[in-house]
């Protein structure tokens, strides 16, 4: 059987595998409401804006931004990651944050293959992991992943290597209401990574939607909703 498959691959009559498929595709933007406690504190915003090229690799460019808070602490960010669609691993990330009048400012450059990161304005190099992911991709990754309540999960594959493993607690199922109404079952997963802690609840289907966001802030405990979809391209 072996030489068999041997012999087809060597004639060129195996079949090359399919991409893998994922639960999101381009132009997918889904739109949040941000509260603290029950006061509406801002807006945020999750996109897979478009495909492009990193060092002849295809990638999806996947987008976050939000802003709000109290007055004199409100947090404005910008979050955009290219990562593989063939390879879901990270290839580039930048990170934007403005908080009461501080602006951090981080472009990294992410290399894989060699496991080294980059960032723009340091001289130094450093290692990374053989399967790099940013936050932002570490999201999508997570709609990726067949999950079962009860279970915890963890993943060493944070780009910065002093935040792995990265764990996943499934702590239950719990209904949601989708914008429009229809209400839908979601898995509860809390994600810890060193001290940081947040919550995700994402939709049992398979659209995988990050429905409710849950996470700590300077000024208290922010909860996102998703209060608008645009599935994207069919």
């Amino acid at each position: 059987m072996l030489k068999a498959l041997a012999l087809i691959a060597a004639t060129g009559l195996l079949v090359p595998a399919a991409p893998p498929a994922y639960p999101f595709k381009v132009g997918e933007t889904l739109r949040y409401t941000a509260t603290l406690g029950y006061l509406p504190i801002g807006e945020a915003s999750l996109s897979v804006t478009g495909l492009a090229r990193e060092r002849g690799a295809e990638t999806f460019v996947l987008a976050a931004a939000g802003e709000g808070g109290p007055p004199g602490l409100g947090v404005t960010y910008q979050l955009t990651s290219w990562v593989g669609t063939e390879q879901f691993t990270s290839r580039k990330f930048y990170r934007r944050i403005t908080q009461a009048g501080r602006v951090t400012d981080e472009k990294f450059l992410i290399m894989p293959d060699s496991g080294r990161v980059r960032q723009e304005g340091r001289p130094e190099v450093w290692g990374t992991t053989a399967e790099p992911l940013d936050e932002l991709a570490f999201l999508y990754f997570l709609r990726t992943i067949p999950l079962q309540v009860g279970r915890s999960y963890a993943w060493s594959r944070y780009f910065h290597t002093a935040y792995n493993p990265v764990r996943a607690q499934v702590l239950r199922r719990e209904s949601l209401s989708l914008p429009g109404g229809q209400s839908v079952p979601c898995f509860v997963v809390r994600l810890t990574a060193r001290t940081a802690s947040s919550e995700v609840w994402l939709s049992d289907d398979a659209a995988r939607l990050p429905v409710q966001l849950r996470g700590q802030l300077p000024f208290g405990q922010v909860t996102l909703r998703l209060t608008n979809i645009s599935p994207g391209k069919p």
